[in-house]
C-alpha cells in the first residue's frame, strides 16, 4: 500500500476512509491496464489466428483449382480421341466454321 503522506498515530474515520480510496483507486487503475492489455493480446491473437485460417485454405483452393484445371485437361483430351475414334472431325469443323 502506498501513503501519499504521513500517518498520524491517531487515525481518525476520513484517514482511514482517504486511504482506502487511495488503495482502491490504485488497484482499479492496475485492473484497468491489465484489462487493456487483455483486450489487446485478444485482437492480435485473433487476427493471427484469420490470418493463419485464410493461408491455410488458400492452399486448398489453389489444389482445388488445379485439380479442376487437370480434369478439364483429361476431358478436353477424351473429346479429342473420341472425335478422332469416330473419324467425324467434330472439332476441326467446329473451329473453322468459327
Amino acid at each position: 500500500m502506498t501513503l501519499p503522506r504521513k500517518t498520524r498515530q491517531n487515525l481518525t474515520n476520513y484517514d482511514v476512509v482517504e486511504l482506502l480510496r487511495a488503495e482502491i483507486e490504485d488497484s482499479e487503475r492496475k485492473m484497468t491496464n491489465k484489462l487493456y492489455f487483455a483486450h489487446a493480446i485478444n485482437v492480435v491473437l485473433l487476427a493471427v489466428f484469420i490470418i493463419f485460417y485464410v493461408s491455410t485454405e488458400s492452399q486448398n483452393v489453389r489444389d482445388y483449382a488445379a485439380e479442376a484445371m487437370q480434369k478439364a485437361f483429361e476431358a478436353e483430351r477424351a473429346v479429342h480421341i473420341i472425335d478422332e475414334a469416330a473419324g467425324t472431325n467434330f472439332l476441326e469443323r467446329a473451329k473453322k466454321s468459327d
